[in-house]
């Protein structure tokens, strides 16, 4: 899950969460969460994309928010 400071956290319905996930990957939940971990991992390690974390989640503002929110959903699944 992302770590997003409150000034970009939200609360969203698991079905708006789906929707943004599967658009981000292009029609498949799971790309989209995996896509959503690879531009963080490439922002962490230095990718000067970014000028800083709040960059990035002022750009990925919708994406981390349902990210979380699909993955706080589903993860009692995989318990």
């Amino acid at each position: 899950m992302f770590r997003i400071p409150n000034f970009y956290k939200f609360e969203t319905t698991m079905q708006d969460a789906v929707q943004v996930m599967t658009s981000y990957g292009r029609g498949d939940l799971l790309e989209g969460m995996q896509a959503m971990d690879r531009v963080w991992e490439e922002h962490a390690s230095g990718s000067p994309r970014f000028e800083d974390d709040s960059d990035f989640y002022e750009h990925y503002e919708a994406e981390v928010n349902a990210y979380n929110k699909v993955f706080s959903e589903m993860q009692p699944l995989f318990a």
